[in-house]
């Protein structure tokens, strides 16, 4: 998929998860727009702009608005943390979205479905192929060959973390930090949702919106959404959300790029 894509928008939530992406950039330039700093250069040949765009659907929405329309990135990825739904699910697995679903969107029920958008008739929303494919094979190189470099063996086991595996599904947002009797209500809304996050669908709905720009979301799963999440989340975005957002993409973009990360 060398040269598809000519300038790919990169988001995080939080800092954690793009402040080592921000070392990989070569050329940089920073313009301060919309109460976001957005960092525009190269990661090997790939030309990027990295932002933060805070948590949340809006934050999110505001955010990928503004790189399609005043950077005209011609993809977006969204890289960061989630938590578990799905029992195949462990502390430190990476998710790679192919649908999208905002689980706490409900219209008038006799007229929508749960998650349906209202008059735009989509419930579940697509990620772009290509995309989805470099990443995960991305996120399969990074867990079978680079993970053992970026965590202690005592970091590991605190957060019972022994051999990641990559997944590929359904990610369900919604506007609440998802947490013991709360995955519950989420599993009921979103059945085949694996994870759950912030931000993600929200991010699908304005890609669609603007003519169908290709986006991706890649995810580590940090907790596993149950009654230590408030715990758990924490410890793994401190100390191993940085490192999965820069060694994911930095491989993705070395396959769309045709060279090999700088690490």
């Amino acid at each position: 998929m060398a040269g598809v894509h000519q300038h790919i928008g990169v988001i995080g939530a939080l800092p954690e998860e793009v402040e080592r992406l921000h070392q990989l950039l070569d050329d940089e330039s920073i313009t301060e727009h919309v109460g976001r700093r957005f960092h525009s250069g190269r990661i090997g040949e790939q030309r990027v702009t990295l932002v933060q765009s805070r948590i949340g659907k809006v934050a999110a929405a505001v955010t990928a608005s503004t790189l399609i329309r005043d950077f005209e990135v011609d993809a977006i990825i969204f890289t960061g943390v989630a938590g578990a739904l799905s029992d195949d699910l462990r502390v430190g697995d990476v998710v790679v979205a192919d649908t999208l679903i905002q689980h706490d969107l409900q219209g008038p029920p006799e007229i929508f479905a749960r998650g349906e958008v209202p008059l735009l008739g989509v419930v579940e929303i697509p990620t772009d192929e290509g995309l989805t494919a470099a990443a995960s094979g991305a996120a399969r190189e990074f867990v079978e060959s680079g993970f053992g470099a970026i965590a202690s063996d005592e970091l590991l086991a605190e957060l019972d973390i022994d051999r990641p595996t990559v997944h590929v599904g359904q990610v369900a947002t919604g506007d609440e930090f998802i947490h013991g009797d709360l995955k519950a209500v989420v599993r009921r809304r979103a059945p085949h949702a694996l994870c759950v996050d912030m931000e993600g669908a929200a991010v699908a709905q304005v890609c669609l919106e603007h003519g169908g720009v290709p986006l991706c979301v890649v995810r580590s799963i940090s907790d596993l959404a149950s009654g230590t999440a408030s715990i758990d989340f924490p410890l793994f975005l401190d100390t191993l959300a940085r490192h999965y957002s820069a060694e994911i993409l930095s491989r993705m973009f070395a396959v769309t790029s045709g060279v090999r990360p700088r690490m």
